[in-house]
């Protein structure tokens, strides 16, 4: 299923770290499918999965939290990064996956003038 091409690009206000600079951050939704996932009992659930590309700028030092909650898988597609995950500060190069748990807060620092980053998220219905 496609994206509504209304929504194909929305920016938002990002939520900066104190002391910095207000950011804005693009959002693009790339593409949105029901699914139905196995589970260890050998039946099926229903699960949304939702990929995102959302292009960084980078601003006066600040950070951008990223607006998602639950489990999710992020990709730098280009750029260098930090991210921080609970408290946990990491730099990402570029082609970096990694794994954002449910409840966690993930803010992101550019290290570089732009980056590029992807999420896929996969939620039960």
């Amino acid at each position: 299923m496609k994206c509504n091409p209304a929504v194909a690009v929305l920016a938002l206000a990002a939520l900066p770290w104190a002391g910095a600079a207000a950011q804005t951050l693009v959002l693009t939704p790339l593409s949105q499918s029901k699914l139905t996932a196995p589970k260890t009992d050998g039946t099926v659930q229903p699960v949304e999965v939702s990929i995102q590309s959302w292009d960084l700028v980078r601003g006066e030092g600040g950070m951008y939290e990223i607006p998602l909650r639950g489990f999710y898988v992020a990709h730098l597609l280009s750029g260098n990064i930090s991210t921080s995950i609970d408290g946990q500060t990491t730099n990402q190069p570029p082609g970096a996956y990694w794994a954002v748990q449910s409840g966690a807060t993930m803010k992101v620092r550019v290290n570089g003038e732009a980056a590029k980053l992807e999420t896929i998220v996969v939620s039960k219905q």
